[in-house]
């Protein structure tokens, strides 16, 4: 039992450290959007505060996906369906097209 209680308390002090704490998030305020466009939510949600992609149409699963790489902040957790996603705002600076 002690064995089990120490190896306990080191993967405790050992990976707390790694956690990501959610400090200075607005918990309290989402921001909603119809667009997956940086520049139509730029002007309305604040970088940092929570932000929902809720398209008016269902079923184009492509559309989340593109709203997560240019409007999230992906150090922290983004939530997915397909049918929107809910993510921390920041907006993408620079979009490099590979395929050109």
């Amino acid at each position: 039992m002690k064995i089990i209680n120490k190896m306990l308390l080191a993967s405790l002090v050992l990976f707390n450290p790694l956690q990501v704490h959610a400090f200075g998030i607005d918990q309290d305020t989402v921001c909603t959007t119809i667009s997956w466009k940086v520049a139509d939510n730029k002007s309305k949600c604040k970088e940092g505060g929570k932000i929902a992609f809720l398209p008016s149409r269902f079923g184009n699963e492509q559309l989340p996906i593109m709203f997560i790489a240019l409007n999230c902040d992906l150090s922290y957790s983004v939530s997915l369906t397909n049918g929107g996603s809910v993510c921390i705002f920041k907006p993408a600076k620079n979009v490099v097209e590979a395929s050109k």
